[in-house]
């Protein structure tokens, strides 16, 4: 194998050793702790655990191809929940999936069932939102530097979870602090609206990652990891929106 393959070879092999999930689980977590939302921080881990055994119904609801120069609007957003759990859409319903995981939350919550299933998956599904490989196109550089982006708050293997989860959303909370909060209007009163709003913050969220992605693979030389800054920065916009939906569905 000639010598400059080699870097681009391990890449690729490293990525398909390594599950396609948007940011690790403790990151994952990390977000839900960050929002206030401690007592429901594991159930964040859930929908990537529901994809090793649903059949592909899981899949979709990660990820949202989009090719650049894609704006999302929330006409979009409202367009993908019809797909939530669906193999249909091969570029996947992200977006639609926020919504209506939400809804089942409101739905059970309302009609007193447990809930907080449903509340796990839109919390996953959020965090999803800021990991900009998660809303761009899935070409060779998505392939290749996937995984460590994944994972780039986490640190090392040796790091006990609890300590990881509290370290990482620490620094999502700082970031929180220097941004105004999310607000949402209250869904007993509208739900209607409720939804309407909500898929305006992911368009906007959808939009910032999208840009950030393409901007990490046009710059030149291509930058294949993001700062930490640049993640922690992602990740307090997705705490925030996790934060202003909850108290919105109370």
């Amino acid at each position: 194998m000639q010598r400059h393959l080699l870097p681009f070879t391990l890449a690729i092999f490293l990525y398909i050793c390594s599950p396609a999930l948007a940011w690790h689980d403790a990151t994952h977590m990390a977000v839900v702790k960050a929002a206030g939302l401690d007592n429901y921080a594991y159930l964040a881990v859930g929908a990537d655990m529901a994809k090793e055994k649903s059949g592909g119904h899981e899949d979709g609801n990660h990820y949202c191809n989009n090719a650049k120069g894609v704006k999302v609007t929330a006409d979009m957003v409202l367009d993908q929940v019809r797909d939530y759990n669906c193999r249909c859409n091969g570029k996947g319903h992200l977006y639609g999936a926020i919504i209506a995981a939400l809804t089942q939350y409101r739905e059970r919550k309302n009609n007193h069932k447990y809930a907080r299933y449903p509340l796990g998956f839109a919390a996953h599904y959020i965090g999803d939102l800021s990991m900009p490989l998660h809303n761009t196109d899935f070409n060779d550089f998505n392939k290749a530097y996937h995984a460590a982006n994944d994972g780039v708050v986490e640190g090392g293997e040796d790091e006990a979870t609890d300590a990881k989860v509290a370290r990482i959303a620490a620094e999502i909370k700082k970031r929180m602090a220097r941004r105004p909060a999310y607000h949402l209007p209250p869904a007993k009163d509208d739900f209607v609206k409720f939804n309407r709003e909500l898929a305006k913050k992911i368009a906007e969220l959808a939009n910032k990652s999208i840009a950030l992605g393409y901007a990490m693979q046009d710059s030149k030389p291509q930058k294949t990891l993001m700062s930490a800054d640049d993640a922690y920065g992602q990740l307090a916009e997705s705490a925030a929106l996790l934060k202003a939906a909850f108290a919105a569905l109370q």
